[in-house]
């Protein structure tokens, strides 16, 4: 079933109640509902055949929503206030306001939220006196205000304003100026007087009677940094500020309100001017602000929205130079970018048409990386903003709200690549490739390399030892030969070094025409954690078996076979030929080497075309589990983890086109792989998801008769827990293989093993139910903590494969979380899934598989209050501004919960 179905079904779900009635209410039923289509409604039975854990991932979403509601009100003291001396149960009132939106999700845009929750609570019969809908009213001025802002900064503040009509007030002709409202000002009214209340708008009784009095309320803005402020005015001030939404002069101020004398409009205007809210047209021209609208105008950008992430009008600070350098340099000591830098976005940026969970993705081209644009009012507008020619940095903060999140957005930018700081002027060709040369040395210092070895020519273990001893960070290894026997010595020395310590390396490769190895070889390259491309394989299928390679598959070391695919790779029959070869192999996967000038002689290639070809290799690795397109950049690289793979001759259009579409093709698939699972960002974190203490298998390695040189599988391994945590119960001389679907998840656990030294792991992208091993391979299995195999039906599958792979006498151990069990509920049912047991019995259902304990374990569930919520959020692509760049305050569920465990442990026979 096609899967943004599946998730636009899911979204819909979330925020449609009538959907929720059918899923959950089964008595009520009827039949197929209006405005769902077959499918849809087919996806939906599949979400009531889990009601317990669809109801809580609803659940949670729409309490995100209450939440997020809740926390836009610290927006508006005066309407929180109301609604906390109101007697009514805040969350309640909270959640019925988001029901009323139709679950609308706005994200960071609190100001938004705040406005429909200020709209909402002012049609409620609670809030009907008059002096709560005049509390009412001026919030929704106060927001509008700042949503107004938030889209164009004005050209001068208040304060700046007053300063400059202070200084030329004496001498100022005021029968021959104009004069204009200040944008950051708006005027309200209420029939109450709310002085009490506005002055103090964290305790006051919002049941309180109010004296009926007509008042006005100036509500502005004095600086970019500061709050918003209010003024009672007068009613003639009230109405000469409300005329000037357009430049007027005196004469014209006095006619348009009638019963005002010219001597009466000057001490108005006079006393609105010396608050700044009022601008003269002299004021408008003076040369700093003229100056900052003439070169935003000639920058040719259109004002983006912006920014408002907290209570307060982010900051935005006026030019306050006009000469301009050629080139400057960030603040050495902070990193800021002067107001008189230029930046501008490197041409070879592409904003992706693809929208993945509300996020957008940013390509570039040249550097071949990624960039996730995450959803919130201007960071869209941002990216535009720095589009084309060079803009000044001080105009384009003078766009925006928030100036920290303006640094900390150009920061990234920078440190990716995708923004340079250039000059006034548009770089030449020479001058942009200078720029991205140092943008790659900048990126490169802080990246993962990968270094390259011909152990056919002279190399020596020292040169190579030294060599990855002088990298930062552990690099990858590439080595090249034409028969691995030749170079058993070096192998096996380097081998050595990796066990002691003495080096190491993210992941180490051999290219090799010759398998032809004896089993201390094939030793050395599992203790070195080598996976083997083997070279001259010829695509669909070998026309004769390969020399050495059953002996290596069944040592545990990975093969993967290098293959150039022609058209013919579209075709169904052909991929099942390749697909089915290399299933009886036991390969590891595919390396497939693309090359569009085999591919299209003609230099003549649309993108679809190119897609096809990008969909059928994916189709392949949805059968295999681990296909890689070997000259198109890895997924590292995509993710901003590795140095760009792009060939330094430059390619030819065809060539180019055709990497250009890979990204597009790729980007939106690694950032979905991010899906709902968004936990673990570092080890230390996903120890705390279950905590090793309380661990039932690292604890008791005896259920699964682990030992000193035992070979354990992990099936579905993730970030490498289960694995890391097993390790000692197998030894020095053991091994564990962790296989994991996504590749980025396997790199990841690969590099957390790596940083911390172990050197009995070995992770490999696979399936679950096409597990990348001989039968009888390994001594024991072990799969923990996966719903989703068994939500998606594949756990029989996976069992089976798990029994195969298996020695006789060996155990198979599944572990699965039952429930999150709040503990003041005990007396309710907490099974997750209410057919789990029944899925995992039956799945246990094998001929060669025996059960011979089942134990239930769990534990308190830790709470997350001080911890940084980016340690927490797993995220694989660079983002424009991390959205979980904050510390958890509170937990969810302040009640106590705890985490129930089933493990189920069978003897393979």
């Amino acid at each position: 079933m096609d899967a943004l179905l599946v998730w636009n079904t899911w979204r819909r779900l979330l925020t449609d109640d009538r959907l929720v009635d059918w899923v959950m209410h089964p008595d009520s039923r009827a039949g197929v509902l209006d405005g769902c289509t077959e499918d849809e409604m087919a996806i939906l039975a599949d979400y009531a055949g889990t009601p317990l854990a669809t109801e809580s991932n609803i659940g949670m979403y729409r309490r995100g929503l209450v939440r997020n509601a809740l926390g836009a009100l610290d927006l508006v003291p005066l309407t929180r206030r109301l609604l906390r001396t109101s007697g009514m149960d805040i969350e309640t009132v909270a959640a019925e306001f988001v029901q009323h939106t139709g679950y609308a999700d706005n994200g960071p845009c609190f100001w938004r939220t705040a406005a429909g929750f200020v709209a909402y609570l002012a049609d409620r019969s609670e809030f009907a006196s008059l002096a709560q809908q005049d509390v009412l009213a001026i919030d929704a001025a106060t927001i509008a205000l700042a949503r107004r802002l938030g889209e164009i900064a004005p050209s001068i503040w208040p304060d700046s304003a007053a300063a400059m009509f202070s200084a030329a007030a004496s001498g100022m002709d005021w029968e021959t100026m104009s004069f204009l409202a200040n944008p950051a000002a708006t005027v309200a009214s209420s029939s109450c007087d709310l002085t009490p209340w506005i002055e103090s708008p964290f305790d006051f009784d919002g049941k309180e009677e109010l004296e009926a009095s007509p008042r006005h309320w100036l509500i502005y803005v004095p600086a970019a940094e500061s709050v918003h402020e209010y003024a009672e005015l007068s009613e003639r001030s009230a109405r000469a500020f409300n005329v000037l939404e357009t430049f007027k002069s005196v004469a014209e101020i006095s006619l348009e309100l009638g019963d005002l004398s010219r001597a009466d409009v000057i001490s108005v205007i006079g006393s609105l001017a010396e608050l700044g809210v009022v601008m003269s047209k002299a004021t408008l021209h003076s040369p700093i602000v003229r100056g900052t609208r003439l070169r935003s105008e000639a920058a040719g950008n259109p004002q983006p929205h912006s920014m408002c992430f907290h209570s307060g009008l982010p900051a935005a600070r006026p030019m306050s130079q006009l000469g301009l350098p050629q080139i400057v340099e960030p603040d050495s000591h902070s990193g800021r970018l002067s107001n008189d830098a230029f930046v501008m976005l490197d041409p070879a940026v592409e904003l992706l048409e693809a929208e993945v969970a509300e996020h957008r993705l940013l390509s570039h081209r040249i550097l071949e990386v990624g960039m996730v644009v995450p959803p919130g009012d201007g960071l869209l507008g941002f990216v535009t903003a720095l589009t084309g020619q060079p803009i000044n940095v001080g105009i384009l903060r003078a766009q925006f709200d928030n100036q920290q999140m303006i640094d900390k957005m150009l920061a990234s930018l920078c440190q990716h690549g995708f923004t340079h700081v250039t000059s006034r002027t548009e770089p030449t060709a020479e001058e942009l490739a200078q720029l991205r040369s140092i943008a790659a040395r900048r990126r490169n210092s802080m990246l993962r390399s990968s270094i390259a070895f011909d152990l056919d020519a002279p190399v020596s273990i020292e040169h190579v030892s030294s060599r990855l001893n002088a990298e930062t960070h552990p690099p990858e290894l590439l080595l090249r030969c034409r028969r691995l026997a030749d170079h058993k010595s070096i192998l096996g020395e380097l081998a050595g070094f990796r066990k002691a310590g003495t080096v190491r390396m993210h992941q180490t490769v051999l290219q090799t025409a010759d398998l032809s190895a004896d089993g201390e070889l094939r030793r050395s390259l599992v203790r070195l954690d080598a996976s083997v491309q083997l070279e001259g394989i010829s695509w669909l299928a070998p026309g004769r078996s390969i020399v050495g390679l059953d002996e290596m598959i069944r040592d545990c070391v990975p093969v993967h076979a290098i293959m150039a695919p022609d058209r013919s790779i579209l075709d169904d029959t052909r991929q099942r030929r390749v697909i089915d070869w290399a299933r009886s192999a036991f390969l590891s996967g595919l390396c497939l080497r693309l090359d569009p000038g085999t591919l299209w002689p003609t230099g003549q290639a649309e993108e679809k075309e190119f897609v096809e070809i990008f969909e059928a290799t994916h189709a392949i690795e949805n059968e295999l589990g681990d296909v890689r397109i070997v000259n198109l950049p890895s997924d590292e690289v995509l993710l901003g983890n590795m140095a760009s793979s792009r060939p330094s001759a430059e390619p030819s259009d065809l060539t180019d086109r055709f990497r250009a579409a890979y990204l597009r093709w790729r980007l939106p698939f690694l950032k979905s792989c991010e899906t709902d699972n968004s936990w673990s960002q570092i080890p230390e974190v996903e120890d705390k998801l279950v905590r090793a203490q309380e661990d039932l298998l690292p604890n008791h390695p005896e259920l699964l008769l682990l030992g000193p040189g035992r070979v354990l599988v992990d099936v579905c391994g993730g970030l490498g827990r289960v694995a890391r945590r097993l390790s000692p119960a197998v030894g020095d001389d053991g091994l564990i293989i962790s296989v994991e679907m996504f590749r980025c998840v396997s790199d990841r656990a690969r590099r957390f093993a790596c940083e911390r030294n172990f050197t009995n792991l070995q992770f490999r992208p696979g399936l679950a139910q096409r597990l990348p091993l001989p039968d009888a391979s390994a001594d024991a299995a072990v799969n923990e903590w996966t719903g989703g195999i068994w939500e998606l039906g594949l756990g029989s599958s996976m069992l089976a494969e798990m029994a195969r792979v298996v020695r006789p006498g060996g155990r198979i151990a599944v572990t699965h979380r039952l429930a999150q069990l709040h503990l003041a509920s005990l007396a309710r049912p907490w099974v997750q899934y209410d057919e789990i047991y029944v899925w995992l019995r039956k799945a246990f259902v094998h001929p060669q598989l025996t059960i011979i304990a089942e134990r239930i374990w769990g534990q308190i569930v830790p709470s997350l209050v001080g911890e940084k919520a980016t340690f927490w959020r797993k995220q694989y692509m660079p983002r424009l501004i991390n959205p979980y760049d904050l510390t958890y305050k509170y937990d969810d569920n302040p009640d106590t919960r705890a985490d129930v465990y089933l493990t189920i442990i069978a003897h393979r026979r």
